[in-house]
């Protein structure tokens, strides 16, 4: 007799698990503005996902340092069929395009779709988003609700908030150290400028000035709080990366662990309101 294989699938909580992406949306929404403004005779242009992939090239910090290297080795077990599917699992307050952006980033870098099914915020404003979803905790019945896998599914767990209800001794559950990377307002500008995207959209060099302003103005408005990472906080991020393909390989090889806990003590939090209230786009 041959014995039932179980379904294995990798759910990832999205900010702060699989990069920082706070600052991003504030240059994305306030170069939207510009392009807007720039255009007010003409219909509002929406920036392209092309373009987004292009901006987000521009600032790798904002992305897990070697996530892709995990995200590739789970590309080979999907498509091995030792994976049945990848997930997201998110708290994010941004509108659900948001998260699709960042997704179709990587499924751009891995050349595959890697990521089947999002589930998206229970409320976003006060207003419901996610149907299938009964609150804002993450819980193991609303994630079975809401993608339907059957319940005997074994599934690995990333995120760096741990929520009790999603813990199940068919859940690996991999509590990570929150990922953050802040850039200063002048380097993401500089960067941008200097870019063949910048370029194109800021043609006229005697406009840079103009441009440099607005777009300052327009972060700023945000209130963000820019917080340094020096070069051996970015090391240990590195550490951190290798750990986590670690315990996700172990979840293939269905080896135990008791320490999925990838750091040992509470990091103090930003004072930028909650990590999954990012910005109103």
């Amino acid at each position: 007799m041959h014995r039932l294989t179980v379904k294995k699938i990798v759910v990832f909580d999205l900010d702060e698990t699989l990069g920082y992406f706070i600052e991003l949306g504030i240059f994305w929404d306030s170069l939207q503005k510009y392009i807007n403004q720039a255009n007010s005779e003409e219909e509002n242009t929406c920036i392209s996902q092309d373009d987004f992939n292009k901006i987000l090239d521009l600032y790798p910090e904002f992305v897990r340092p070697n996530i892709l290297y995990i995200l590739e080795f789970l590309k080979k077990k999907k498509i091995s069929g030792h994976c049945q599917d990848v997930m997201i699992y998110t708290n994010n307050q941004g509108p659900k395009d948001w998260v699709q952006y960042i997704k179709n980033y990587f499924h751009e870098k891995l050349n595959f779709k890697l990521f089947s099914y999002i589930i998206s915020a229970f409320k976003v404003d006060g207003k419901r988003v996610e149907m299938c979803r009964t609150s804002h905790n993450k819980t193991l019945s609303d994630f079975i609700r809401c993608t339907k896998i059957p319940k005997c599914t074994e599934i690995c767990y990333l995120d760096d908030t741990y929520y009790p209800d999603m813990n199940n001794n068919n859940v690996y559950y991999i509590k990570v150290k929150p990922y953050t990377h802040d850039l200063s307002f002048d380097e993401m500008i500089k960067r941008f400028l200097t870019s063949n995207m910048g370029k194109e959209i800021i043609s006229n060099p005697n406009e840079n000035e103009f441009f440099v302003d607005y777009m300052k103005r327009t972060m700023m408005s945000y209130q963000f709080i820019y917080s340094g990472k020096n070069k051996q906080e970015y090391e240990i991020d590195k550490i951190i990366t290798k750990k986590i393909m670690n315990h996700i390989e172990a979840f293939f090889n269905n080896k135990n662990t008791n320490d999925r806990y990838l750091y040992k003590k509470s990091i103090k939090q930003k004072v930028y309101k909650s990590k999954t209230k990012k910005i109103r786009r």
